[in-house]
C-alpha cells in the first residue's frame, strides 16, 4: 500500500488531497480504479472516518482519493453554507484531473465510484446530474440531507438570528487549528490546519434554501448503483431525508437492484466510534462485493 499526498490546481484555489493506493489494485482496461471520497460541513480528510474508508477499500483492492473541498482542511480558498453546486464543481474539477493528469507516481487511472458524507453527498448528487458524463458506476451517499431548505433545530443562536436581521449576517464560528466556539456553537468533525472565520449571510441561506435535490431523478440509473447509508440515531438529518432519495431514485431507475438504502442501528451523524465504522464497513463491503462483478470487477 501506498499513500500520497499532492494538491490539484483550480482556477482560483487548490484542493488538498490524499491517495491510498493497494498494492495490486484492481483495474480496467489498464487504468487502476479510484474511489473519490468527499467531506461534509466544515470537516475534511484528517476525520478517522475518512481513513477508515481508505483502509476499507484498500482491503477491497480499491484505490482511493479523499480531497478537501475548496475552503476547507489544507485546500485554499473560502467555503459558504449554501455552495453545493460550487463543491459540486470541486468534484468535477479532481475527476477531470484525475483522468488525465492521474495519480502522483500512479498514471491511468478511472473513477468508478464515490462516497460522499453528509453535506459532501449533497454536492456529490449534484455533480452526478450536472456532469452526468463524468458521474461514475458506483454513488454513496452517506448521511446525505435531502430537504436543504429545512434547517436543524436549535443550529442558530438567538443572538445569531438577532445579528442576521439587523446586519444581513453573523459569525457561526472559527474553525482550524484552534478551534473555538462562537456564540455557543460546537465544533464537530476533525480539527484543521488553517484558522478561518465562517459566516452565515442571508443570501448563503437562501442559496442553500433554493437548492434542489430533487434533481437525483436525473441521474444516469441506466449505468449508475447508488447505496444510501443512514444511522438510526443520525441527530443532524431527519430519516425521511434518505427515504425521499430513495423514492425519487427508485421511480426513475430502470431496475430494482440500481438503489438500496441502509439504515445502520445505533449510528450517529458523524459515525465517529468503533462500533459504527464497523457497522459501516459491513453494509458498505456487502453492497460492493455485490455490485462490483456487475461491472466486471
Amino acid at each position: 500500500m501506498s499513500q500520497t499526498e499532492f494538491f490539484v490546481p483550480s482556477r482560483t484555489f487548490q484542493l488538498f488531497a490524499r491517495a491510498i493506493v493497494p498494492n495490486a489494485p484492481r483495474t480496467t482496461n489498464g487504468r487502476i480504479v479510484v474511489f473519490v471520497l468527499s467531506h461534509g460541513l466544515l470537516d475534511n480528510i484528517d476525520a478517522p472516518m475518512f481513513r477508515h474508508i481508505q483502509q476499507t477499500l484498500c482491503t477491497l483492492s480499491i484505490a482511493s482519493v479523499a480531497f478537501d473541498f475548496h475552503g476547507n482542511g489544507r485546500s485554499t480558498g473560502t467555503t459558504s453554507y449554501g455552495n453545493y453546486h460550487d463543491e459540486a464543481d470541486d468534484i468535477a474539477n479532481l475527476v477531470q484531473y484525475l483522468h488525465s493528469v492521474g495519480i502522483p507516481n500512479t498514471k491511468h487511472v478511472y473513477v468508478i465510484g464515490m462516497l460522499a458524507h453528509s453535506k459532501g453527498a449533497s454536492s456529490m448528487m449534484l455533480f452526478a446530474t450536472k456532469y452526468a458524463y463524468l458521474c461514475p458506476s458506483f454513488l454513496v451517499n452517506l448521511s446525505g440531507r435531502f430537504w436543504l431548505a429545512r434547517e436543524i433545530t436549535m443550529r442558530w443562536t438567538q443572538e445569531n438570528q438577532r445579528q442576521l436581521r439587523e446586519t444581513g449576517k453573523f459569525l457561526w464560528r472559527r474553525y482550524g487549528a484552534k478551534p473555538t466556539k462562537s456564540n455557543g456553537a460546537i465544533i464537530t468533525g476533525s480539527e484543521q490546519r488553517l484558522v478561518r472565520e465562517y459566516w452565515i449571510s442571508m443570501s448563503d441561506m437562501a442559496e442553500r434554501a433554493g437548492t434542489d435535490m430533487g434533481v437525483v431523478q436525473m441521474l444516469p440509473l441506466h449505468r449508475t448503483f447508488v447505496l444510501n447509508i443512514m444511522g438510526s440515531k443520525d441527530q443532524i438529518v431527519p430519516d425521511d431525508d434518505v427515504w425521499e432519495y430513495d423514492r425519487l431514485m427508485r421511480m426513475a431507475a430502470p431496475h430494482a437492484d440500481r438503489v438500496v438504502t441502509r439504515i445502520v442501528p445505533g449510528a450517529k451523524h458523524f459515525w465517529n466510534n468503533q462500533r459504527e465504522l464497523e457497522a459501516l464497513d459491513r453494509s458498505l463491503v456487502r453492497w460492493l462485493t455485490t455490485v462490483l462483478p456487475k461491472i466486471g470487477l
